[in-house]
């Protein structure tokens, strides 16, 4: 695959997880009003809102910092570094937020099996993020 291919498919999935982000802060505000709950009142729905805003300003400035061609490429090597540890950074508070929330259900957990489940699931996504920080950290050491 072409580099400008790898772009277009970076961008695209990236732009169907922002859709799916903001389609799920939707939901969450949606689900507390029909319940009659208060909205941004625990450190995951804060954590939630910022990772989904940060997501899209880093989306939209890949897409003109490194799609639109009035950039030029010495300008766009010189981002690049900076788009990277910002995409980490949000998909760090992406984990984090996850991470608050099964904290939040495992609180509330109904039974000890749900409890459990809940702590894998937790282990699971700590694990992913932890594969994904290593494998960006480690991508030019390997040339990946």
């Amino acid at each position: 695959m072409d580099h400008r291919t790898q772009k277009m498919v970076h961008m695209l999935v990236h732009l169907v997880a922002l859709i799916l982000g903001i389609f799920g802060v939707y939901a969450a505000f949606k689900f507390h009003d029909a319940a009659v709950a208060p909205d941004l009142v625990t450190l995951h729905s804060w954590l939630g809102i910022l990772a989904v805003a940060l997501f899209g300003l880093q989306w939209l400035f890949g897409f003109v910092a490194f799609w639109l061609p009035g950039a030029r490429e010495r300008t766009r090597a010189a981002v690049a570094p900076v788009h990277l540890a910002g995409g980490l950074a949000i998909f760090m508070l992406a984990v984090c937020a996850a991470q608050t929330g099964l904290v939040q259900k495992s609180a509330a957990a109904a039974t000890a099996g749900e409890g459990k489940l809940i702590n894998v699931t937790g282990i699971f996504i700590l694990l992913y993020g932890v594969a994904v920080a290593t494998t960006v950290a480690l991508r030019k050491a390997f040339l990946f």
